[in-house]
């Protein structure tokens, strides 16, 4: 009686703790999408680390409020041959975007440097056939 009352009580907290791991090793698309942007930004020395945090932060927050119907409206525009930035939200992106900017130390991008030939791994004949 004592084993079933205890699984009982373990039930709930097992279910719990299932939940609280899987909201925990849920992926934030967002953080993912700021975290690209620095190693980018980083990698072509467009910006040190903090400025590039400081930058793709703001500009994947600016990008992260267009609605997909905008989005659609700025391809179709190119697609047809239009030219989007004349579209009213384009521009106000456009100066949000800008605003990223202000304060920060930028520099023009530079190709970032070849991986090392001596390091390279030469892929197998199963590797290739995958």
């Amino acid at each position: 009686m004592k084993f079933v009352k205890s699984l009982s009580l373990l039930t709930p907290l097992l279910a719990l703790s299932f939940a609280l791991t899987t909201s925990a090793n849920a992926i934030d698309i967002m953080q993912d999408q700021i975290d690209q942007c620095v190693q980018g930004t980083v990698n072509y020395k467009i910006a040190d680390v903090v400025e590039a945090k400081k930058l793709c932060t703001c500009t994947i927050g600016v990008r992260s409020r267009m609605t997909i119907g905008q989005m659609w409206e700025i391809e179709s525009y190119a697609l047809s041959g239009k030219d989007p930035s004349t579209l009213p939200y384009v521009l106000t992106l456009q100066n949000e975007l800008q605003q990223c900017t202000n304060g920060l130390k930028l520099m023009p991008p530079q190709v970032p440097n070849a991986p090392n030939p001596s390091k390279q791994i030469e892929p197998s004949i199963e590797s290739l056939e995958e």
